[in-house]
C-alpha cells in the first residue's frame, strides 16, 4: 500500500508519537500525522480507532496501535530503512530494551507531571522509581553506543530519546539533578529536528503548567 493511503493518528506531546516520529525519520518515511478528531478520548476516535490510544497508523480497515507495533510493521513490509537488528537474539534484545523503556521508565517519569508547576517537593519515592530503569539504559548505552546494539540506531534508541527528552524537560522544572545516559546522536538532521521540535513543544507544556500555578 503506498504512504498516501495511510493515515496516522498523534499528538504533539505523546512520548509515543513522537517516538514513532524518530522511527519515520531515520527510515526516511514521510507520513503527516492527523490529529484524533476531537481528541483521543472522544467517541469519534473511539470509532475510528477502538483503543483509543496515539500513535495508530490506519490502512483502509487495518487500524494499528502501539509504537512498537507500528515500527516493526514497517519494517516487515519493507518501508524505508529497516530498525531491527539483524539476528534472532540481536532483535530480541533490541525489543526488550524497548519494552524496558515503554513499560518501566516511561510510566515513571509521567509520574512526575502532577509535581510540575504544583509547589510541592517530589517524593523520594517517585525520584528513585527512576533508578533502576535509568540504570538498565546506562548498561546498554555504555561508551555511547546505540542501545540497539548496531553501528547504527533502532527501535530502543528512538523510544530512549523521546523519554530522555520529558526527562530533561522534567529536571529543569522540578530540580531532580538526573544523571541521564548518553547514547549515540540522532544521526540524521530530520531525526535532530523532531526531537528539537519535541523539545520545544515539553518546554510549552512546562511553562503552562508552571503559569497555571
Amino acid at each position: 500500500m503506498a504512504a498516501t493511503d495511510r493515515v496516522l493518528y498523534g499528538t504533539a506531546l505523546s512520548v509515543y508519537c513522537c517516538k514513532l516520529r524518530l522511527a519515520l525519520a531515520l527510515k526516511g518515511l514521510t507520513l503527516p500525522e492527523t490529529p484524533p478528531p476531537d481528541g483521543y478520548t472522544s467517541a469519534a476516535y473511539r470509532r475510528i480507532v477502538p483503543q483509543g490510544t496515539v500513535p495508530a497508523l490506519i490502512e483502509g480497515d487495518f487500524v494499528l496501535t502501539e509504537s512498537d507495533a507500528i515500527i516493526e510493521y514497517l519494517d516487515e513490509i519493507g518501508a524505508g530503512r529497516p530498525l531491527m537488528p539483524q539476528g534472532a537474539r540481536m532483535r530480541a534484545r533490541a525489543r526488550a530494551l524497548s519494552r524496558q523503556i515503554d513499560t518501566r521508565l516511561e510510566p515513571a517519569a509521567r509520574a512526575l507531571f502532577p509535581f510540575v508547576g504544583a509547589r510541592q517537593p517530589v517524593p523520594e519515592a517517585a525520584r528513585q522509581a527512576l533508578t533502576r530503569p535509568l540504570d538498565i539504559v546506562a548498561q546498554g548505552a555504555e561508551g555511547g553506543r546505540y542501545l540497539s546494539g548496531t553501528a547504527t540506531p533502532g527501535l530502543p534508541d528512538c523510544g530512549y530519546w523521546a523519554v530522555r527528552a520529558v526527562l530533561e524537560a522534567l529536571d529543569g522544572a522540578l530540580g531532580l539533578g538526573l544523571d541521564l545516559p548518553e547514547t549515540g546522536p540522532p544521526p540524521t538532521p530530520e531525526s535532530a529536528e523532531v526531537l528539537e521540535t519535541y523539545r520545544r513543544t515539553l518546554a510549552g507544556w512546562v511553562t503552562q503548567k508552571m503559569g497555571d500555578a
